[in-house]
């Protein structure tokens, strides 16, 4: 997908972005789906009142930067996850339906283009996140994936088709096309915290439904 810069247009630091982003498209989408996924996975621990816990002596090695990594081990990998697949899958879906409307601006074909995104792009996305999250989280097999798959993947879709249906709007009327990376961007790190701070919550919901049940069982016996 081609980007246009106009640098004197818009601020610098935007400017300087989208320069980035025409010069290494995936490099520079891959760097900031990184970023905002280690920023989403900690701000999701906070907001869920499940923050990473800290390292027993046992665990410590006395090496802050090793013990960092060993605390946030799952913001690393929803790193890793946004550097090696959400931002290069992200590419090139959004690239395939851009080009599938190309030149085609007609009301039809916005709305065409809305439903496509809605049918086909998101779908294969929060599929893949959802995955990823369940891997992420501890899975360790097909069946656990696909149970987190089953839990989760309508419920994640209607959300997702209500905020893709209103950004996908907003941006066909306001924003220029080679500002979409970013607001998509930004838009995806706020739904990708919320989704994650919900996860994380209805854990703890099992957690506690799971350990009460295990309470009343003992006390019968």
């Amino acid at each position: 997908m081609s980007v246009k810069v106009t640098p004197k247009q818009m601020n610098p630091l935007l400017a300087s972005y989208l320069s980035s982003l025409a010069r290494n498209p995936i490099l520079t989408k891959s760097c900031t789906s990184a970023v905002l996924s280690f920023i989403s996975e900690i701000a999701a621990g906070q907001l869920s009142g499940t923050p990473p816990p800290a390292l027993s002596a046992k665990e410590r090695t006395g090496v802050p930067p090793v013990d960092l990594a060993k605390r946030y081990h799952k913001a690393i990998k929803m790193a890793l996850y946004g550097f090696c697949i959400s931002a290069p899958l992200g590419h090139t879906l959004l690239a395939l339906l851009q080009k599938a409307f190309a030149g085609r601006d007609s009301a039809r074909a916005k709305v065409l283009m809305i439903i496509v995104s809605n049918l086909l792009v998101s779908p294969i996305q929060q599929g893949v996140y959802i995955s990823a999250m369940a891997v992420i989280g501890g899975a360790t097999s097909s069946a656990q994936v696909f149970k987190a798959l089953q839990m989760s993947f309508m419920r994640v879709m209607k959300l997702s088709w209500v905020i893709s249906t209103l950004c996908m709007a907003t941006a066909q009327k306001f924003i220029a096309p080679e500002l979409w990376v970013p607001f998509f961007n930004v838009v995806g790190a706020f739904v990708g915290t919320y989704i994650n701070v919900q996860a994380k919550r209805q854990a703890l919901v099992a957690q506690a439904k799971a350990q009460a049940k295990k309470d009343a069982e003992e006390k019968r016996d």
